[in-house]
């Protein structure tokens, strides 16, 4: 599983809107700088708009700089682990692991990863309908992009990334609330090594 690459009106908004838009992604977008890890909990709705079904998943993930990643589903049971090189997908129901090579980075991990240089690759907007949080509305520009726009929940307290929608281009909607997220935290490399248990059907691509 991807993350992901991993969120409407034409142009930025102006005036006095315009300002308070500005100002709110970039409080966020400085409440992460200088992350070196980070530790959340989330959970993951995805809505398939063709089949009209959703699906619903809890997990968690761990990120050490420069590039160290790993995701657990716990429901049915996943485990992701990886970096610039390699990414291994195991399964263990299945008894099976996926090992794949990469030349970079499967997803972007950073929290802010929609809002940093937004105005280079997004139309932004701040939706009307907020309550104890701010909803940016980011519209790509490219048309090439896989998502048609990607909607961001930013604590008006706080300034904190609390969820991120991504919807493609035929309304399928790929949604993580974040329950848990703390910054900079310990985490030892040992939790980005992975080993299959003896017995594991192991796939290379």
């Amino acid at each position: 599983m991807k993350i992901m690459t991993i969120f409407m009106i034409c142009g930025l908004c102006t005036g006095m809107f315009g300002v308070e838009l500005d100002e709110i992604i970039e409080k966020t977008v400085e409440h992460y700088r200088g992350l070196t890890s980070f530790y959340a909990e989330f959970e993951q709705i995805f809505c398939d708009e063709v089949s009209g079904t959703c699906a619903s998943y809890d997990g968690k993930i761990y990120f050490l700089e420069p590039n160290f990643f790993r995701m657990e589903i716990d429901e049915p049971k996943k485990i992701y682990v990886g970096d610039s090189i390699s990414l291994w997908i195991y399964l263990p129901e299945e008894k099976r692991a996926i090992r794949q090579t990469m030349t970079g980075m499967p997803f972007h991990i950073n929290p802010d990863m929609f809002l940093t240089d937004y105005d280079k690759r997004y139309d932004a907007a701040l939706s009307d309908d907020t309550t104890s949080s701010y909803e940016v509305i980011l519209t790509p520009l490219d048309e090439t992009e896989l998502y048609e726009k990607i909607i961001i929940s930013i604590s008006k307290q706080t300034f904190k990334i609390g969820a991120l929608a991504v919807y493609d281009e035929i309304g399928s909607e790929n949604k993580y609330t974040f329950q848990k997220f703390e910054t900079n935290k310990k985490i030892a490399r040992d939790m980005f090594i992975f080993k299959p248990p003896s017995g594991t059907q192991i796939d290379e691509f």
